[in-house]
């Protein structure tokens, strides 16, 4: 969780400034109309993600992201007295992403455009481990920022085909309680160096 904050830092913040740049320039022109909406759908090398797009001009719009993924396994252990349980870990984990989002492209007949987007996060994660010398369960809660910067080919008026490197930068605080009564606090400032996903969107 600690893994290079300068960095992603500046990553995260880059955007600020390319976002203070002239949208209405000519050659910043691009196929989107204010009120327009799209839907995003990201596959990454983490885990997938669902966005929602508002645009509020052709060059600027605001951007939604709903991230969820989870986990369970069991196991069993067999010896001479038979199959009984052998533990368990369990994970679920949500995340919210709000933020602006500036495309450039070379006119309203465009077929690549580019864009980036800078905003705020916020994540649960709840994680359950038990075996046979007892169990805990842990929280975790999730607050920071995030950039990203990429492109999208349009294969139609309504279909983007694209790619998006994200950088993040959070903070976490948590809770750990244990079978045996034991509580534990923790928390920590880090974040993601750039990870790429391919994004596929939907036009209205």
């Amino acid at each position: 969780m600690t893994r290079r904050p300068v960095v992603c830092a500046a990553l995260v913040l880059l955007p600020f400034s390319l976002f203070g740049q002239d949208s209405t320039a000519k050659g910043n022109a691009t196929p989107f109309h204010k009120g327009q909406w799209a839907a995003q759908f990201q596959a990454g090398t983490a885990f997938g993600s669902l966005g929602f797009i508002k645009f509020r001009s052709p060059t600027r719009a605001l951007l939604l992201d709903l991230r969820i993924s989870g986990s369970h396994s069991e196991t069993m252990v067999t010896d001479s007295s038979g199959t009984r349980f052998g533990g368990l870990q369990s994970s679920a984990f949500t995340q919210v992403r709000f933020g602006w989002r500036r495309y450039s492209g070379d006119g309203t007949a465009a077929k690549v455009v580019s864009h980036h987007s800078f905003g705020a996060l916020a994540g649960f994660e709840h994680d359950v481990a038990a075996g046979r010398s007892g169990s805990s369960r842990t929280n975790r809660w999730t607050v920071g920022a995030f950039g990203d910067v990429g492109g999208t080919y349009l294969v139609t008026s309504r279909l983007g085909i694209g790619a998006l490197a994200t950088a993040t930068l959070s903070y976490e605080n948590g809770i750990t309680r244990s079978s045996f009564g034991n509580k534990f606090h923790f928390w920590s400032l880090g974040g993601s160096a750039l990870s790429a996903s391919l994004v596929a969107t939907l036009y209205f």
